[in-house]
């Protein structure tokens, strides 16, 4: 009897050993307190608003402009000024034999101011000016010319210096080499080229101003015309 307890003691271990887990007993996956699978809470990523602690970079890079009052409007420019205008005054015609420029230069076409109007001419600029056979006239009142001839034949002068002349109107015959060639040049059809000296024959000029230098007229004479008599002076 002694003998027989121990051998069945160990039998009935041997068998409890052989026996599979008991079905009551809760898996190993299956711990208390986890309700979702492993993968799901250890391989998703969390949302990009719950981890960045960085602000959008709307925010971040483009500070907000605050409110403020538009700037004041900046005044418009002064308008330009307006071109000079040549004093002029009466309009006054030169006719002469032979008219020889030097030094000239044709500036353009200008404006003038005569009889309290302006009007369009045509600017030269001379050093010096030879007139034969000049005559002068000019309304001074209405009916009244004042009429300056020289000597028959002699040729009068302006210089020296830069003279400035300011015509309506310049009609003759352009001496070129002893070829004569009509013009009629005005503000219309100013001259085509411009030329360092020329010559002029059978010329009339009609003028509203000349500045500079100093013109001599040898023998003048000077005659006030009217519609009435002539009144002659020497």
């Amino acid at each position: 009897m002694m003998r027989t307890q121990p051998l069945a003691a160990v039998a009935m271990v041997a068998v409890l050993a052989l026996q599979p887990p008991s079905s009551t007993e809760p898996p190993p996956s299956s711990t208390p307190g986890s309700s979702s699978p492993a993968p799901t809470s250890t391989t998703s990523e969390p949302p990009a608003s719950s981890t960045s602690s960085t602000p959008p970079p709307a925010s971040s890079s483009v500070p907000a402009q605050p409110p403020s009052a538009e700037p004041p409007s900046t005044p418009p420019p002064p308008p330009p000024a307006p071109a000079p205008v040549a004093a002029g005054g009466r309009e006054w015609t030169l006719t002469a034999s032979r008219l020889d420029l030097g030094g000239l230069n044709f500036v353009g076409v200008v404006d003038a101011l005569v009889s309290g109007q302006v009007i369009k001419v045509l600017k030269f600029t001379a050093n010096d000016m030879k007139i034969k056979d000049l005559v002068q006239s000019g309304e001074i009142s209405p009916g009244v010319k004042l009429i300056t001839a020289a000597r028959p034949g002699s040729t009068s002068t302006v210089s020296p210096g830069r003279i400035e002349l300011y015509t309506v109107q310049l009609k003759g015959n352009l001496d070129l080499l002893g070829i004569k060639i009509p013009v009629d040049y005005t503000a219309a059809h100013p001259p085509p080229l411009n030329v360092p000296f020329v010559t002029f024959t059978e010329v009339t000029v009609r003028n509203t101003d000349l500045i500079g230098g100093t013109l001599k007229i040898p023998g003048a004479r000077i005659s006030v015309v009217s519609d009435q008599a002539p009144v002659e002076r020497r």
